[in-house]
């Protein structure tokens, strides 16, 4: 089955990269200084992928640190010079960047603008369009991270059509790890025993994650970005998580761990800080999408699962 779903993903790419090749790119790109392509994304995590089709045939950037979540980023002058220089700007969309549209029509005139979401919801919303009201966290299922794999070599191959059999190529590597990464995360989580697979997390990322896996998710602590939990709620938190047989809760590194270090507290169980979700690591493990996954799968199995 899953072989099957990679095969019919390989197709689409294929038939994307092949029209790419037989029309010229909306616009003209604008050079970086050194005659490179450059192509800047809007999160480490999303530039990991688009490394991974790019290669090294083109300059890949991300606007937002790792370390720092997107939901709640604050724009730099040297974000602007970055898009200035952009053939082709990727966002995720969905309304995870609520702040790019100014920075991409005040610098970003001669780029194309993909929202990676599109490919899973076709909306038209994204740099130029409207908002969407769902939630933006896609690639923490590797099923739609592939989807993003296939839209980022259709683009890439729509700025530099000269290149793109080898992005066509990259992508279906990408595509089969990304299906045997899936593989081995459903295995992963199977080891949980049923009644201890539920999560509360520091903020709603993980819910197609946990939906694809059979995890339960039962709450988040911050139900937007930056906006903390009342001491009501708070205590709410902590009666759900005592009525789901919840072990763990799990915070990010990008955020102050101690609220999560409160309601666990509460309840009864162990605080995790390490799971990635928004952003990339700074160890060479977590340097990649693959990498970033396979520790929050082993993570998330070892908080519930003991």
């Amino acid at each position: 089955m899953i072989l099957d779903k990679t095969r019919a993903l390989v197709a689409i790419l294929l038939t994307l990269a092949m029209a790419a090749c037989n029309h010229a790119p909306a616009g003209a790109p604008s050079p970086s200084p050194s005659g490179v392509l450059v192509v800047v994304a809007t999160t480490s995590t999303l530039a990991a992928l688009v490394r991974t089709v790019a290669d090294d045939t083109i300059s890949v950037h991300a606007l937002v640190p790792i370390g720092v979540s997107p939901e709640t980023y604050e724009p730099t002058p040297r974000d602007l010079i970055e898009l200035s220089h952009a053939a082709l700007v990727v966002e995720n969309g969905a309304g995870l960047e609520s702040w790019l549209d100014k920075l991409i029509t005040s610098s970003a005139t001669h780029a194309r603008v993909v929202a990676l979401s599109d490919a899973i919801t076709g909306s038209a919303g994204g740099a130029n369009g409207s908002q969407l009201t769902v939630n933006p966290h896609f690639w923490l299922d590797p099923n739609y991270a592939e989807l993003y794999v296939a839209r980022i070599a259709h683009e890439l191959a729509q700025i530099d059509p000269a290149n793109a059999a080898r992005y066509r190529a990259n992508a279906a590597a990408e595509i089969n790890r990304l299906s045997v990464l899936d593989t081995w995360t459903r295995r992963r989580i199977a080891t949980i025993p049923q009644d201890r697979r539920a999560m509360i997390a520091q903020h709603d990322a993980w819910y197609y994650f946990d939906k694809r896996y059979g995890i339960r998710d039962v709450g988040v602590i911050e139900t937007s970005p930056g906006k903390e939990p009342s001491a009501g709620e708070l205590a709410a938190l902590i009666a759900t998580a005592k009525a789901n047989n919840v072990h763990a809760i799990f915070a990010e590194p990008e955020f102050s761990p101690k609220l999560a270090q409160q309601l666990a507290e509460g309840a009864n169980i162990k605080t995790v800080t390490d799971l990635y979700d928004d952003s990339l690591g700074t160890t060479p493990q977590l340097s990649s999408y693959e990498g970033m996954m396979h520790h929050n799968v082993d993570t998330i199995v070892e908080a519930l699962g003991s």
